[in-house]
C-alpha cells in the first residue's frame, strides 16, 4: 500500500526518504527493540484492572476480568507508563551504552535486551505477584528462542510454554491462555519438521500473538501497535527501499 501511495519515483518518496534517512540508525533500532516492553506494560495495565493484587488494594479499583475493547480515562496511566518507559530507556540506553543489556541486539547480534527484559518482569513479580509469572516465563520463551535456535531450546521454549497455559488456566487469566495455545503449534511443528524457517515464524509470531490478545482487552494499545508497525515499515520503505521483516530483533 505505501508502495503504491508512494512510487520510488515520486516527488512525495524523495521528500519522506530525506526525513527517515536522518533517524538515528542506533536509535532506530533501540525504539524497534521495545515492542515486547510495551506489550508487558500494557498487560501490567490489564492485571491491574482485572485481578485482586495486593499493592493496588488501597486504590479501590473496581476489578473486572470480563471488559474489552478497553478505551476508559485511567488507560491514559497505560499510555503515560510505555511513554516514560521508554523516554527512559532510550536515555540510559544512551548514557550507558557499554552496559550489556543496553547494548542494539542489531549492532552485536545478541539478545541481551530480551534477557534484561526477562529480568525485568521476574522483578515485577514482586509488585504484581503470581499473575506475573507466566508473563515472565514468556519474556524467557522469548530470550531461549532467540538465544539459540537449537532443537534443545525449542524443547525447552515448548516445555515452558506448556506451562504458562496451565497457569494461565489454572488462574482463569485468558490473556496469555490464548495465547500461549495459539503459539504451541509453531514450536510442536518446529520440533516435528526440524525446520529452520518455522523456528524464524516462532520468535516472529510470539509477540504478535499476545500483542493482538492484548489489544482485545486494551483497545488503545492497538493504536499504538499498529503505530509501530506503520512506522517501522515506512521507515525500511523510504531509507533502504526494504520490506520491513517484521518482529525481527536480530537482523542487522
Amino acid at each position: 500500500m505505501i508502495r503504491r501511495l508512494f512510487p520510488e519515483d515520486s516527488n512525495q518518496f524523495n521528500f519522506l526518504q530525506n526525513i527517515f534517512k536522518s533517524f538515528d540508525k542506533e536509535f532506530i533500532d533501540r525504539l524497534e527493540m521495545f515492542f515486547p516492553m510495551w506489550c508487558m506494560f500494557a498487560y501490567q495495565h490489564y492485571l491491574v484492572k482485572s485481578f485482586d493484587i495486593a499493592i493496588f488494594r488501597s486504590m479501590e479499583i473496581n476489578l473486572n476480568t470480563n471488559y474489552v475493547f478497553s478505551m476508559i480515562k485511567e488507560d491514559w496511566i497505560g499510555i503515560a507508563n510505555i511513554l516514560f518507559h521508554t523516554l527512559l530507556f532510550l536515555w540510559l540506553m544512551k548514557r550507558f551504552d557499554t552496559f550489556g543489556p543496553f547494548r542494539t541486539v542489531k549492532s552485536d547480534f545478541q539478545t541481551n535486551f530480551l534477557l534484561f527484559l526477562a529480568l525485568f518482569s521476574l522483578i515485577d513479580i514482586i509488585f504484581f505477584g503470581k499473575m506475573m509469572i507466566a508473563f515472565f516465563l514468556m519474556n524467557i520463551i522469548l530470550y531461549v528462542i532467540y538465544r539459540s535456535d537449537s532443537y534443545f531450546s525449542i524443547f525447552l521454549a515448548l516445555s515452558l510454554t506448556v506451562i504458562v497455559l496451565l497457569l494461565s488456566v489454572s488462574s482463569n487469566e485468558p490473556i496469555l491462555a490464548t495465547s500461549s495455545a495459539v503459539f504451541l503449534p509453531f514450536l510442536i511443528f518446529s520440533l516435528a519438521f526440524k525446520s529452520k524457517k518455522l523456528i524464524i515464524y516462532a520468535q516472529k509470531y510470539l509477540p504478535l500473538i499476545m500483542f493482538i490478545f492484548i489489544a482485545t482487552k486494551e483497545f488503545w494499545f492497538a493504536f499504538i501497535g499498529l503505530s509501530y508497525f506503520l512506522f517501522f515499515n515506512m521507515y525500511y520503505y523510504f531509507s533502504s527501499k526494504r520490506k520491513y521483516d517484521f518482529l525481527r530483533f536480530d537482523q542487522a
